[in-house]
């Protein structure tokens, strides 16, 4: 299982949102990341069930 985390720091609690995903592999999971952070235009953190951090997408840049 991959935990994705989607940072929000303009939330209410400031914390942000946590989306479990269960997928096969590590590039699924950063794909997934890579589009959610497209979408939301939030950064994305891509961790392993044990909180180890695979990746991190940026917040796309908007011009």
């Amino acid at each position: 299982m991959f935990i994705i985390e989607l940072l929000n720091p303009d939330a209410f609690s400031g914390t942000g949102s946590i989306i479990l995903l269960e997928l096969t592999d590590e590039d699924s999971a950063m794909r997934a990341a890579r589009k959610i952070a497209a979408e939301t235009g939030r950064r994305v953190t891509v961790r392993k069930e044990d909180m180890q951090i695979i990746g991190t997408i940026s917040a796309p840049t908007t011009h």
